[in-house]
């Protein structure tokens, strides 16, 4: 390997679980975020302005990162589907208005924290309620305005490693339990299978089209395309692993298969959090490439064990400590965690440097900036002298 390598050379050998110069950064994708707050204080620190358009990142909208990222010397960039033209992007500072978006589901601000309230789904569902419910249209062209000037600007113009930022808030799961509440979800899954099945089918041609007309635009540029599902708790699944291989795990195959023709070059990422080494081999079957956040204090996701046992198949990301670490530690505690995962899930490749979750409010600027100069510092391959 070269003893410098580009950003999207780095990430190139990473995700063939190949050793680069060293273990590319992370900012900016699904539970890699920053709160408001934070971003705030790493743009007055850096003396960096605003860009005017703020950014859809799921659910919610953030300022757009790529001049702090710039300052933190991060190697990705991502590109975002837009808005549909009725969705409010709202600050997470100040006023806050709440709005009913176009999947029924309405955005509130609760205690601080971004909340989808609503459950339109979730009385008396049946096949027919499914069929007429007033589905999003994924081909809105407003949803692709201005996408393709920018993914060529990235791709032309600069050398970082481009991730498709997923363009839908989630994925089935997700958006099962968004559109019908947590309790009728699993409730679907044990005592209701054939409307879960059809309501999964529905969300899948609806999801599908989202991923269809982004890829259509971005898919030659990007090496990354992200998704989002949670099937964890703290203590383990959220339900039963089998409803993943009967119901979800079909249609997130072809899925799949859809991406990778639209995205040739490109790698899978699936965000999921909690404690879900049971869900892992079937992850792989249906064709997942990448696992982000690695919570590694939860049961069955240490992350020496994941590396071990799924690490010829997986690239992971994530990992660094956010619950007593990076929000509570000294700089020198920041360094020790970055090398510790550096060292435990990066020989061979195979890893991308990343908190266990979003920066929150309560990592201060210090710990933040000694993260990032962490991974430029001990990142370095050969990782043993």
């Amino acid at each position: 390997m070269p003893d410098v390598m580009t950003p999207r050379e780095r990430v190139t050998a990473v995700l063939n679980h190949k050793e680069p110069d060293r273990v590319p950064i992370t900012l900016g994708g699904s539970a890699n975020h920053l709160t408001e707050q934070r971003y705030v204080l790493l743009r007055d620190h850096f003396g960096v302005q605003d860009i005017p358009r703020r950014t859809l990142v799921g659910f919610y909208t953030t300022p757009d990162y790529n001049p702090v990222l710039d300052k933190l010397g991060t190697d990705f960039r991502f590109i975002h589907i837009r808005p549909p033209s009725n969705y409010i992007s709202n600050s997470m500072i100040g006023e806050f208005k709440e709005f009913v978006d176009e999947w029924g589901i309405t955005h509130r601000l609760v205690s601080g924290y971004y909340d989808l309230h609503g459950a339109p789904l979730g009385k008396d569902l049946s096949i027919e309620k499914i069929e007429k419910y007033p589905w999003p249209d994924p081909y809105d062209p407003v949803r692709l305005e201005g996408v393709k000037e920018e993914v060529e600007h990235l791709f032309y113009n600069t050398k970082y490693a481009i991730v498709a930022h997923r363009p839908v808030y989630g994925n089935l799961w997700e958006m099962t339990r968004a559109l019908v509440g947590m309790e009728n979800a699993l409730l679907l899954t044990i005592s209701n299978t054939h409307i879960f099945d059809h309501l999964l089918g529905k969300l899948a041609e609806v999801l599908d089209g989202f991923y269809d007309a982004f890829l259509s635009v971005v898919g030659p540029y990007v090496q990354i395309v992200e998704m989002a599902d949670d099937y964890g708790t703290n203590a383990g699944p959220m339900f039963n692993p089998a409803v993943y291989t009967k119901f979800l795990k079909p249609r997130y195959k072809k899925s799949i298969e859809m991406i990778k023709r639209k995205a040739p070059n490109a790698k899978v990422l699936l965000h999921n959090d909690g404690a879900i080494r049971k869900f892992i081999p079937d992850l792989i079957e249906t064709g997942f490439d990448i696992l982000n956040p690695i919570e590694g204090h939860l049961r069955g996701m240490d992350p020496v064990e994941l590396k071990r046992d799924f690490g010829k198949d997986l690239t992971f990301q994530g990992g660094v400590d956010v619950k007593t670490v990076l929000n509570n530690g000294t700089i020198e505690d920041v360094r020790r965690e970055v090398r510790l995962r550096i060292e435990q899930m990066g020989e061979g490749g195979g890893y991308i440097l990343a908190p266990a979750h979003n920066f929150s409010n309560d990592i201060p600027l210090e710990n933040m900036l000694a993260f990032f100069e962490a991974g430029h510092d001990l990142g370095k391959y050969p990782l043993k002298p």
